[in-house]
């Protein structure tokens, strides 16, 4: 049930993602410098990206008891428009993976910290997740700086891990324990 509901923040309200977001995000997701520091390209096309999005609304893998799929798509309260999407995967007795991707016209404004933090306090209180791993490219100085702020510490260095656009990738895993009584770092949101 948790996973079906929306969270609201100061300046954001995190929409459980669903196929129907496809057309709003499409615009977003075909700018290439979303795609600088990730092994992925561009969604080839709305309706693809849409099939995608009915795939991930039913929250769960196909191997149903193994993997939650966690999705948000990220508005803006104010204007109303879709900037961004947050993505938790939540694996049986093993940490969560927390990933992010937000339009380049709302970068260094604070609204990926304040979605993931309000991730974060949603992941603790509603499913238990203790410890939240999250792997970046180690020139996405931008994503390193917010997972630092967020509380994330440094636990390895992964030489090639991954080749793309031309170059070998390093990165750098970050991890965050979840304090089952306490609050995580950052802005506040709840669940409603």
């Amino acid at each position: 049930a948790a996973a079906g509901r929306p969270i609201d923040t100061l300046r954001l309200r995190l929409e459980p993602l669903c196929a129907g977001h496809a057309a709003e995000m499409w615009p977003l997701l075909t700018d290439p410098l979303l795609y600088r520091h990730v092994p992925q390209d561009p969604p080839v096309s709305q309706p693809w990206l849409a099939h995608r999005y009915a795939l991930l609304e039913s929250r769960l893998s196909p191997e149903a008891d193994q993997e939650v799929w966690l999705n948000w798509v990220l508005r803006r309260r104010e204007a109303g428009d879709c900037i961004g999407s947050v993505q938790v995967t939540v694996l049986a007795d093993a940490p969560a993976f927390l990933a992010y991707e937000l339009g380049s016209a709302f970068w260094r404004q604070g609204l990926a910290g304040e979605a993931c933090a309000a991730v974060l306090q949603v992941l603790r209180a509603d499913f238990g997740v203790q410890r939240v791993v999250a792997e970046v490219d180690t020139l996405n100085e931008a994503s390193i700086r917010l997972l630092e702020r967020l509380g994330f510490t440094r636990a390895a260095l992964k030489r090639d891990a991954d080749v793309f656009k031309g170059r070998s990738s390093d990165e750098f895993r970050y991890e965050q324990m979840l304090d089952p009584g306490g609050p995580t770092a950052g802005v506040g949101g709840r669940s409603g």
